[in-house]
């Protein structure tokens, strides 16, 4: 079974953690880091969806056309990587149409999916759902279906589904936008994050049954990687004990890491994985 790679693209300095450690556009990594990244899926023959900040995409077009070039999805990751919580229905959908506007101009196609940033999709605000289906946006990949300190809707289904525009927890058979929870692994009642970041740098293992497991029951896993977090010359800003060890625990194994999921499963992108099951 095809699962889905996703590499959300986005600076060490829009991240939770480090937000408040880096002056804004002092450390600008993306246009070295892409290069490997785009190296690294070809070596493997594989297809990805990159969710990509919009400010980044404005300021590295021929960064977005390469990624287009090569047969990947570009798809919407806000514009500066501020919660949905600190965002308006009315700046979501001003974002959106902005973005699109630059991809047309760079590839001449539109953005049909969309990640909200830090996984911020949750039942306070899930009135993202009526402005992402009211500008044509068809999937969304912002549910972490498990509690984590920063985000998470745990009783959320952990498989593909239409959600309910007033409870992400409830599908709705009639909805038209497709909501693909980020993977994790069930054990004994307890649902622990296993999609790819953090995780798969600190439980590689857990991430590999989780894919294993989700598969089993017919679902294709997700999986995220930060760009950043496969650059070697990422920037390490200091941080408290606790958010240093989130932000930078395993950071020179991540490439590595990647290439044994890579070996191991097989990957597509939103795109394509939509297209071949005939979901749009």
């Amino acid at each position: 079974m095809k699962n889905i790679l996703t590499i959300d693209v986005e600076e060490l300095f829009h991240t939770d953690y480090a937000r408040n450690s880096e002056k804004k556009g002092t450390n600008f990594r993306t246009p070295f880091s892409m290069p490997l990244i785009l190296n690294l899926l070809k070596e493997f023959n594989t297809k990805a969806t990159f969710f990509i900040v919009g400010e980044l995409a404005e300021r590295y077009r021929n960064t977005i056309k390469e990624i287009f070039d090569e047969g990947h999805e570009v798809a919407f990751h806000s514009y500066d990587h501020k919660s949905l919580r600190e965002t308006s229905p009315e700046q979501l959908e001003k974002e959106i149409e902005r973005f699109n506007d630059l991809l047309r101009s760079i590839t001449g196609e539109r953005c049909i999916g969309f990640r909200a940033p830090s996984f911020s999709l949750d039942n306070k605000t899930q009135w993202a759902l009526a402005v992402l289906e009211e500008m044509g946006i068809v999937y969304d990949s912002s549910v972490f279906p498990a509690w984590t300190p920063l985000y998470g809707v745990s009783s959320a289904p952990v498989r593909p589904y239409k959600p309910s525009k007033g409870d992400l927890t409830v599908e709705d058979i009639d909805g038209k936008l497709w909501e693909f929870p980020l993977t994790v692994y069930s054990l004994l009642g307890l649902r622990i994050p296993a999609a790819g970041g953090f995780y798969l740098r600190f439980t590689p293992r857990i991430v590999r049954k989780a894919i294993k497991k989700t598969n089993k029951r017919g679902s294709p896993a997700v999986i995220y990687v930060h760009n950043w977090e496969l650059d070697p010359e990422t920037p390490k800003p200091r941080l408290n004990l606790y958010k240093s060890f989130v932000t930078y625990h395993n950071l020179g194994k991540t490439v590595e890491l990647l290439k044994s999921l890579l070996r191991e499963f097989q990957f597509t992108s939103f795109v394509e994985y939509l297209k071949e099951t005939e979901m749009i």
